[in-house]
């Protein structure tokens, strides 16, 4: 997966040049990041039809195991309770590749970042997401907790 988004993040910076090139700062990441939402809702949609009973919070944090594929991330603390499935990123393949391609945290943030809450809605109405920090917005660590409500 960090191929293939790196691969990715050189035509949308210069998607998000070109936006920059034509409109406001805050009209170019509006687009940007809606764009990129609706492609990440549409990979939780369908991560949730590979649910062999249908969605649940147990199923979805199989997807921890595909987020730390070619060492994209480093997760910690693992802790999947009734309700809620928590942990913590110590280390991010896509911040370091990003910064290596010379772009701007905030554009990395769109691109990786913004994707994770989507992609839980997508995954389930039932699943809400909190992080109160990343890497990608120089803190140490990204800290999750996924919530399931029925």
């Amino acid at each position: 997966m960090i191929a293939a988004r790196t691969a990715q993040a050189g035509l949308v910076a210069r998607i998000w040049n070109s936006l920059l090139e034509n409109m406001s700062p805050e009209s170019a990441k509006k687009i940007l990041t809606a764009a990129i939402q609706a492609d990440a809702m549409t990979a939780g949609q369908a991560f949730a039809r590979q649910a062999p009973h249908g969605p649940t919070l147990e199923h979805f944090a199989t997807i921890l195991e595909r987020w730390k594929e070619d060492d994209a991330l480093t997760i910690r603390d693992v802790r999947l309770a009734a309700s809620t499935l928590t942990f913590t990123v110590t280390d991010c393949a896509y911040a370091r590749a990003y910064a290596g391609m010379g772009l701007n945290p905030e554009l990395g943030f769109i691109l990786s970042c913004a994707r994770d809450e989507p992609f839980a809605n997508g995954y389930s109405p039932c699943l809400s997401m909190r992080r109160s920090q990343t890497i990608m917005q120089d803190h140490p660590c990204c800290q999750f907790t996924f919530t399931w409500r029925e």
